[in-house]
């Protein structure tokens, strides 16, 4: 496997976190940012659609609500 090197900006309160962590876990800051990209891969499902598919059919309604009429809205 390739790595690659990367640069980021920190505000201070940002660095001293990372610094801290990195103390405390005696872990590089390099380590301690992979291994938060990693958890963030595995929770992420991939699109909004599917990070809000436990919210689907929550609501009741019309399913089109292109056919809603409105009241007060363009022609009633």
């Amino acid at each position: 496997m390739q790595t690659l090197t990367i640069t980021i900006k920190l505000e201070p309160e940002q660095d001293a976190w990372l610094e801290r962590q990195a103390k405390a876990l005696k872990r590089s800051k390099g380590a301690i940012i992979r291994e938060l990209i990693h958890q963030q891969q595995a929770t992420t499902n991939g699109s909004l659609g599917q990070a809000l598919a436990d919210l689907r059919g929550c609501l009741k309604g019309s399913k089109d609500l292109s056919t809603r009429r409105l009241k007060g809205y363009g022609r009633s």
